[in-house]
This record gives C-alpha cells, sequence and structure tokens, in this order.
C-alpha cells in the first residue's frame, strides 16, 4: 500500500547536510556559548542582533534561505 501525501508535504531531502550529520556534536550550549562570546566576534557566529535579553543568529544548517532564530540569552529547559 502506497502512502500518499497531501500537496506541498513531501519528503525533505538536503544531501549537503550529510556534513553536519556525521560531524561530530559538541556537549555544549552553542547558543549559551555565542550569548557569552565577544561581540566582536559575532560575524564569525552568524549572530546579527544582540538585545538585552535575547541575540538573532542565523542558522548555518538551514532547509531554506534566510533561516534565523530568536535566541534568549537566559538558558531555561522549559517555558
Amino acid at each position: 500500500m502506497t502512502e500518499e501525501r497531501p500537496p506541498g508535504r513531501d519528503i525533505l531531502w538536503s544531501p549537503w547536510r550529510m556534513q553536519y550529520i556525521r560531524a561530530k556534536k559538541p556537549k555544549h550550549c552553542v547558543f549559551c556559548e555565542a550569548a557569552a562570546a565577544d561581540p566582536a566576534e559575532d560575524e564569525k557566529r552568524y549572530v546579527v542582533y544582540r538585545g538585552r535579553a535575547h541575540f538573532v543568529v542565523l542558522n548555518i544548517w538551514p532547509y531554506n534561505n534566510g533561516h534565523a532564530m530568536v535566541v534568549p540569552l537566559k538558558h531555561a529547559t522549559d517555558l
């Protein structure tokens, strides 16, 4: 039996992401590291904005163009 998917619900296939999938993952929180870093390193870390309670960072492994994330400066395990 073949499973039918609604239009636009195809499986994402991004073979260029294999580099990320196979890479060794850090044991620390990359967002906490970026938040604590010297703002002079923002370009290297893809941080595009810093606010009082958050910062905005570009995703270096996006599924689509222009993917940005708003990250709170306070690390929390839940809302």
